[in-house]
């Protein structure tokens, strides 16, 4: 009996294409949307651009145009002529330029660079420019100043990649953010199978309720872990997503996250009455979390406040454990215990309401 009831569950959503839609093509969307926005922004991490014409044989234009490079502040653009780099900035294709001279040699008494920019613009827009690139060029002519700071990682997290990748972003906030939605399918569920009088029948069947309920709920606890699994997979294959940690400890993840967007449908189902209240109430609910869990936007670039109250959702804490995962050389189940034993806590404690609350009278 308890596999007729999910054979008859999967059956269910076999026949409503939307659900399909609803949980795999619109994931799929919007992380190729989102991981273009990132990797844009990617590319203007590689500095702003600035227009550059420089005389070829004059190694002390070379060495402020590596200098500007070098700096991640600027990425020079070179130009053809100096009225190229005159043009460029008129027609707002850049917001600045230099011209190196033949003769430039400011340390010896020889020819300045000309900083090109819209001196109609107010001091406070363009003075920063204006000194950053002044003091970059500086630098390049008197010597760069030593580094006496480097950049390492915590043993225990290996050896991080050099930047994550835009898809090694934008694919968990998305596979989270989404599988969540397989609480509203699974609480509308139950709406429905109230309303057409199946959850009555299903009563009255010689099956203890507990094993109905568990029935109702390995569907969707499958069709989540799939839902999740196949975002990861297209990410990989497809957006070229690199996975830099423990494949099983991903899985142990993935499973906890649709176990937990289970339980959620459940508790939801458990307070609301009709589809149309677990319509109004999921969909808020689950909305709210996956903002503040960071879903929408990560969670490291929130004020300190907003990062720590994301962990009161599960959401913060499966994304914790992704981008641990996926980012960090080497990671695996010690790495992300407690992202995991969070994850696995809060299904508990969703499971554990929406059966207490749960109504079985049909």
């Amino acid at each position: 009996m308890m596999k007729a009831a999910i054979r008859k569950e999967l059956q269910l959503l076999r026949r409503d294409p939307r659900v399909i839609v609803r949980l795999m093509v619109l994931p799929v969307a919007f992380i190729a949307l989102f991981g273009m926005v990132f990797k844009q922004a990617g590319r203007a991490d590689k500095g702003h651009p600035i227009a550059v014409w420089a005389d070829p044989a004059n190694p002390r234009a070379k060495a402020a145009i590596a200098a500007l490079d070098g700096s991640q502040l600027y990425h020079t653009v070179p130009k053809a002529a100096p009225a190229d780099v005159q043009r460029a900035v008129a027609d707002a294709s850049f917001d600045v330029g230099l011209v190196f001279p033949a003769g430039f040699d400011p340390k010896g008494g020889g020819a300045k660079a000309q900083l090109v920019i819209d001196t109609s613009r107010s001091l406070v827009e363009r003075g920063p420019v204006q000194g950053a690139v002044t003091g970059i060029v500086t630098r390049a002519l008197l010597g760069e100043p030593v580094q006496v700071v480097e950049v390492v990682a915590p043993p225990s997290l290996g050896v991080p990649a050099e930047q994550p990748s835009a898809f090694q972003l934008t694919v968990p906030g998305n596979a989270v953010l989404f599988g969540f939605f397989i609480a509203l399918t699974c609480a509308l569920s139950f709406a429905e199978e109230r309303r057409t009088g199946t959850w009555r029948r299903l009563l009255a069947t010689p099956i203890p309720r507990w094993k109905l309920l568990v029935a109702k709920l390995v569907p969707y606890v499958a069709l989540g872990t799939l839902q999740v699994g196949f975002l990861f997979a297209i990410g990989a294959v497809v957006f070229g997503m690199e996975i830099a940690g423990s494949i099983p400890a991903l899985a142990v993840l993935t499973f906890g996250v649709a176990l937990c967007a289970t339980g959620l449908g459940l508790a939801i189902a458990a307070v609301s009455s009709t589809e149309k209240q677990i319509s109004s109430l999921g969909s808020v609910v689950i909305l709210i979390m996956g903002l503040v869990g960071g879903c929408m936007l990560p969670r490291a670039l929130m004020p300190h406040v907003l990062q720590q109250i994301g962990l009161g959702v599960p959401h913060g804490w499966a994304l914790d454990g992704y981008y641990t995962l996926l980012v960090h050389n080497g990671s695996g189940f010690a790495d992300v215990a407690k992202p995991i034993a969070a994850v696995y806590g809060f299904a508990a404690l969703f499971i554990g309401f929406g059966v207490r609350r749960f109504r079985f009278d049909g």
